[in-house]
């Protein structure tokens, strides 16, 4: 039986030629040549562990395992060239096939070992198979499951490329730096896969910099930790270079018209916009909010600020939402009231905009019948100036905000729902389906 080996040099890397007279492997790739490895430490030892474990290298025997499939596949995109990142680590096809079985056989599904292969020029690529495995145990030991370990290696197939202790010491860091749960710097993880490439050194380096540089509290360093749970956006401020955070928080400080101070005390929320260019896709939204709105005095600026999900939604839904709002307020004045009170709405009122999903129906109905039960108030209690920053929260907080009991709002709700304006506001969707018994159960 052939044991194959197979080069990555490219036919014009060397002089070196096989003589004519030794038979070829019969699925050798043509003008590939021997390279000598015997310098590389790991090699001894994968050999080792293939002749206990009896791997095959044969190709002409099980093809149509996932294992060989990956195999062949794995030498069609093994296209490194002097230069490249893995060229310095050719695999032979012992070492191809026993990383692929090792991911295999660790919960690694298919899809997932494919684009690592076609991301990186062939691979898989790890120091070695128990070293890649060491990996994936550490990932198991902080709670990935199999879904959650096939997505950081579909995102960042160079995590295989490091160390256990590496993977470990960045997960030490982050327990220290951020303060949370454990499943919690998990998800952190899960949100910016690349933290694990990084050493935790220059993750703790950077975090503190942040801090001295923007003179943040404990407060707002608390806030950036809970935030990196559900933000991506907040991740960058670990993996990103000093100055595109510099240039972005610049950039955004410029937008707003805000002092360093403001900056220092509104950092939390700023972060959540790090990844959109301030000039380019910022600026374009909050000048529209002030054609919109009119003038913004530094509440309602701070007030957009906190709610950082309005400052990037698509301008023509901004334009949608606003004339839609108008609509049911009765007037400009009164949508303009309301939106510049709660920029939240902005988001939620969105669902007002046709098509916007059937999934998201039962709120869509409830905003709507919120802002038509205001207009209502308004008029009874001749309070022109009535609103409330609850429109898009629970029920009972709506209901307190507005003082009214839940009662009767409900009744006013269901009233509405039947409504000819219901109707047409909502035109685009099904009819809600809505059983209200008492308070407890008046929401939709």
């Amino acid at each position: 039986m052939w044991h194959q080996t197979v080069s990555l040099r490219p036919a014009w890397f060397g002089q070196t030629r096989r003589p004519s007279a030794v038979p070829r492997p019969a699925l050798r790739p043509a003008g590939y040549a021997r390279i000598n490895r015997r310098s590389w430490p790991a090699r001894q030892q994968e050999q080792q562990r293939l002749a206990v474990t009896g791997a095959s290298v044969s190709l002409s025997n099980d093809s149509g395992t996932a294992a060989q499939r990956l195999l062949q596949l794995s030498q069609r995109h093994d296209t490194q060239a002097a230069g490249d990142s893995h060229f310095h680590q050719q695999l032979t096809v012992e070492e191809r096939l026993a990383r692929i079985e090792m991911l295999l056989q660790q919960g690694v599904t298919e899809e997932t070992v494919q684009r690592i292969i076609t991301s990186n020029k062939g691979g898989p690529y790890m120091k070695s198979a128990s070293q890649g495995a060491a990996i994936l145990a550490v990932l198991r030991e902080r709670g990935c499951s199999d879904a959650d370990m096939n997505h950081v290696l579909q995102f960042q197939p160079s995590v295989l490329g490091r160390t256990a202790g590496s993977i470990g010491d960045v997960f030490a860091a982050l327990d220290d730096m951020l303060q949370l749960s454990r499943p919690k710097i998990l998800r952190v993880c899960l949100r910016q896969p690349s933290l694990l490439t990084h050493y935790s050194d220059t993750l703790r380096q950077r975090w503190s910099w942040v801090q001295a540089h923007y003179g943040l509290s404990r407060a707002a360093v608390a806030s950036l930790a809970k935030r990196m749970v559900s933000s991506r956006a907040v991740g960058n401020l670990l993996v990103s270079n000093q100055d595109t955070i510099m240039a972005r928080l610049s950039g955004l400080q410029r937008v707003f018209e805000l002092s360093d101070a403001e900056v220092s005390k509104l950092f939390p929320y700023l972060a959540e916009l790090l990844e959109a260019d301030p000039e380019r896709h910022i600026r374009p939204r909050w000048d529209l909010y002030q054609s919109l709105l009119g003038e913004l005095d530094p509440a309602d600026k701070r007030r957009f600020i906190i709610n950082p999900e309005t400052l990037q939604l698509p301008e023509p839904t901004i334009r949608d939402v606003f004339s839609r709002v108008e609509q049911l307020m009765g007037s400009t004045a009164a949508a303009q009231d309301l939106l510049q009170r709660s920029p939240k709405s902005f988001g939620t009122a969105m669902l007002l905009v046709p098509a916007r999903g059937s999934q998201l129906m039962s709120s869509m109905w409830k905003l709507g019948a919120r802002m038509a039960f205001i207009r209502r108030l308004r008029l009874e209690r001749a309070e022109p100036e009535l609103n409330t920053k609850q429109l898009a929260f629970t029920t009972e907080r709506f209901c307190q905000a507005v003082r009214v009991s839940e009662e009767v709002y409900a009744a006013f709700e269901q009233r509405w729902l039947a409504s000819p304006e219901a109707a047409e506001l909502c035109r685009h969707e099904d009819p809600p389906h809505v059983k209200v018994i008492g308070a407890a159960e008046a929401e939709t």
